[in-house]
């Protein structure tokens, strides 16, 4: 990692002194004051605050420019899609989810995202747009950023998403997994010499992982997830349904005699809102809602203890659609989890609920994801630095 990129990067997690970002960087302080006047004129960092002294004159902390820099964060979440831009510390400026837009083309993607990042120009003309990060269900090449496969939209296959969108906007992008962008916003910038994981629900299931604090993504931008065959081998096809969120409401709507279709007639905000709906009666008692929701419990349970015995992550988090569920749901798949475990790796572990709960956590995440990556040179065509 180069200078300018060494000393946003320790920015990111922390303010820093110029004595913390010689330490960080092993720079000499000529170099590093000189690599800090060409990033505070280009607008990535400033003065944030003053450290507290001993006696003597404090010296200045610096931070990340919060007024000069955005990034925009897109969620395709298939259906429906929502966009964001934050600045440098994932702080929202403006969020956005187009009406009608429900069933996605990508034509229709493109044009979003294209007048979205007119609008935040137009509205915003101190910031300079700094580049894209997308997170997005199914199979991605991680190496051109392709959507080769979606499994429940077809359509959305071998799409050079990517390039579509580069040539678009003009700005370099990251394509990357919806979960893993959850994760990264649950876990942040800050380096971690540990192995953490995040198990997150959805339309499925998917453990997202970072190994020495490096997210593992795999090939195909999704490892972690859990087949459809696998999520739970020997029980019927009902059990392994209720590892979907539309398939725990579709089962507890029938139940209440609205009939086996009741779930896809719903909007995706309906069917998430009646998803938390029967988390909470479930926790409260109700019979229907808790019988299903602790098979669930315990499906999600049983997959994550096999993750963690096979990985052995320090911490193991929470989230997805599971994230703000009452803490007698997150409790029950911690004991269940803990129960499959020896104790070796029992105590070794920590489990915890998500603490991003925000309906625009991906979209967020993934603007986190494109920051680290950018300051990894891990996304092409953009230097550091836009001033000679």
């Amino acid at each position: 990692m180069d200078l300018p990129r060494s000393i946003l990067s320790t920015l990111a997690a922390r303010p820093a002194s110029l004595a913390d970002l010689t330490a960080a960087t092993g720079a000499s302080l000529p170099t590093l004051r000189r690599a800090m006047a060409d990033l505070e004129s280009d607008g990535w960092l400033t003065v944030v605050d003053r450290e507290d002294g001993t006696g003597g004159r404090p010296a200045n902390l610096f931070g990340l420019n919060r007024a000069t820099k955005t990034i925009v964060g897109v969620h395709l979440a298939h259906p429906g899609m929502r966009l964001v831009a934050t600045d440098l510390y994932g702080q929202v400026v403006e969020e956005r989810v187009p009406d009608g837009l429900v069933d996605l083309e990508p034509e229709a993607v493109y044009a979003e995202v294209a007048d979205f990042i007119r609008h935040i120009r137009h509205d915003h003309p101190g910031r300079d747009v700094i580049g894209l990060g997308v997170a997005t269900p199914g199979f991605i090449d991680a190496l051109t950023g392709t959507i080769v496969a979606i499994g429940r939209v077809p359509r959305w296959r071998n799409l050079p998403l990517r390039e579509r969108l580069a040539e678009q906007t003009g700005l370099p992008v990251l394509v990357i997994n919806d979960m893993d962008a959850l994760a990264t916003a649950e876990f942040g910038l800050a380096e971690h010499a540990a192995t953490y994981a995040y198990a997150g629900l959805a339309e499925g299931l998917k453990f997202s992982f970072f190994i020495d604090g490096t997210p593992y993504t795999g090939p195909f931008g999704n490892a972690g997830l859990v087949a459809p065959p696998l999520m739970a081998e020997g029980s019927n096809a009902q059990d392994r349904s209720l590892l979907q969120v539309h398939g725990l409401v579709a089962a507890y709507l029938e139940r209440r005699a609205e009939g086996p279709d009741a779930a896809s007639k719903r909007s995706p905000q309906a069917v998430r809102a009646d998803f938390a709906g029967i988390l909470r009666q479930a926790d409260a008692g109700e019979l229907d809602a808790a019988e299903l929701t602790f098979k669930m419990t315990d499906l999600v349970a049983a997959q994550a203890a096999s993750f963690v015995h096979l990985l052995q992550p320090g911490v193991l988090v929470i989230g997805g659609a599971l994230a703000g569920a009452p803490k007698g749901i997150v409790s029950r798949i911690e004991q269940g989890v803990r129960a499959r475990l020896p104790d070796l790796i029992n105590n070794h572990l920590t489990v915890r609920p998500a603490a991003v709960t925000a309906t625009n956590g991906t979209a967020v995440g993934a603007t986190r994801a494109f920051l680290q990556a950018h300051l990894d040179r891990a996304v092409e065509r953009q230097p550091l630095l836009t001033s000679p």
